[in-house]
């Protein structure tokens, strides 16, 4: 029987003399200073005769075996150690074949006797004409067990988003059907008000005094302004029903088929216009056109005190991959603080109450702007006119 050849213990610096390191400090030195040092548990083998010939702190702490047990042993008959050698193949082939060897969720029992997660590196080097193996064992039990947790915590994140997120779509569905049928149902009485109002106006016109005129008069105006109200609410419905289809289309168009709407609230007015140039947008065109017609009946509407209303279109700089268009008025403006306030439903300013209107309007064009994945936000001062901005992001010129 051919006997093993006598082992020879030598020491970390000889064995490592040569590795590369900062020129301020002896290779020797500094390589030792890291090897005593390193968090992570640290053994070096001989290639030949498979025994260990040098180990740090960390892994006599790791193993709970000191290191005057450890020199001279054969790893795969160390308990903490095994399990780095009980995989399909010969760990020495391996590293023969690939100088560096990684290892990952090795179940290590430590001194404590407790299983923990070991992540292992190995590597093949040659010192003095022989050849040795360097192993880096890591616990990242903690790192795993936090990894685990954070995992655990956005599945439940994600499971609570998607269930708020179903119930928030359904109560939507829920209210929008709501708001349509009780607008649709609405539809029915307020004719008859109304047309009770006419039939009264004109039979009766001559038998009622100045007061009952007015309170007809009255009557009237508060159920044309619920008819207006009730089609704002259905055109609000519908926009959170409707399915989006866009097209290509010249925002110039859709600004000009939209002032054409408003030939009636224009008729008498001194307006200059001043319409800059425009870029060609991807959107829903009925949708679109309807926010611009929200966006420019409202700067008519408000700049209405006005002798001379000025009232400008045109476009900004904004973020990348999306057209900030901006339509401005010389018109009363609004307080800052309520620069949000505005785009909510029944929402209107103090100073709006001597301008008609149901407060659905701007709601109804943040809806479609945010359908269209872009934002809608407004600047103003009072009496010093108000800007509306909103973006459409910007078209693919390979999908146009």
């Amino acid at each position: 029987m051919t006997k093993s050849p006598p082992i020879r213990k030598s020491s970390t610096k000889e064995i490592l003399r040569d590795m590369p390191l900062p020129p301020t400090e002896e290779p020797e030195v500094s390589y030792s200073r890291l090897f005593e040092t390193s968090q992570d548990g640290i053994f070096v083998l001989d290639f030949h005769t498979r025994r260990i010939v040098d180990v740090n702190p960390a892994m006599c702490l790791l193993t709970g075996i000191s290191r005057s047990r450890l020199i001279a042993a054969n790893p795969e008959n160390i308990a903490p150690l095994q399990a780095l050698f009980r995989r399909e193949g010969s760990f020495f082939d391996e590293l023969r074949a690939d100088p560096v060897l990684r290892r990952e969720n090795l179940s290590v029992e430590n001194r404590d006797a407790v299983h923990i997660q070991v992540e292992a590196v190995c590597n093949l080097f040659h010192s003095d004409g022989r050849e040795f193996i360097q192993c880096n064992l890591r616990d990242v039990t903690q790192h795993r067990l936090a990894q685990d947790q954070v995992r655990r915590m956005n599945e439940m994140l994600e499971q609570r988003v998607a269930a708020r997120t179903c119930e928030l779509e359904s109560a939507n569905r829920e209210l929008e059907a709501f708001t349509y049928s009780v607008s649709h149902d609405l539809r029915a009485p307020l004719r008859h008000i109304m047309g009770f109002v006419e039939i009264l106006e004109k039979e009766a016109a001559a038998e009622l005094t100045d007061a009952q005129r007015r309170h007809l008069f009255t009557i009237g105006g508060a159920a044309r302004r619920m008819a207006e109200l009730i089609e704002d609410l259905l055109a609000f419905s519908r926009i959170g029903r409707s399915e989006v289809q866009k097209v290509t289309v010249d925002m110039l168009t859709l600004v000009m088929e939209a002032l054409d709407d408003l030939r009636h609230e224009t008729k008498d007015r001194i307006i200059s216009w001043e319409i800059k140039d425009l870029p060609m947008v991807t959107v829903d065109r009925s949708l679109m056109r309807q926010a611009l017609v929200n966006l420019l009946s409202n700067a008519i509407k408000f700049t209405s005190k006005r002798n001379r209303a000025v009232i400008e279109i045109g476009t900004e700089p904004g973020r990348k991959g999306e057209d900030t268009i901006y339509i401005r008025d010389n018109g009363v403006g609004f307080n800052p603080r309520y620069a949000q306030k505005i785009f909510g439903v029944f929402e209107r300013l103090p100073n709006a109450d001597e301008f008609e209107g149901t407060g659905i309007g701007l709601a109804n064009v943040q809806r479609i702007i945010r359908r269209h994945g872009g934002r809608v936000w407004a600047l103003g001062k009072v009496d010093a006119g108000a800007t509306f901005y909103f973006t459409i992001p910007r078209r693919v010129e390979n999908d146009a």
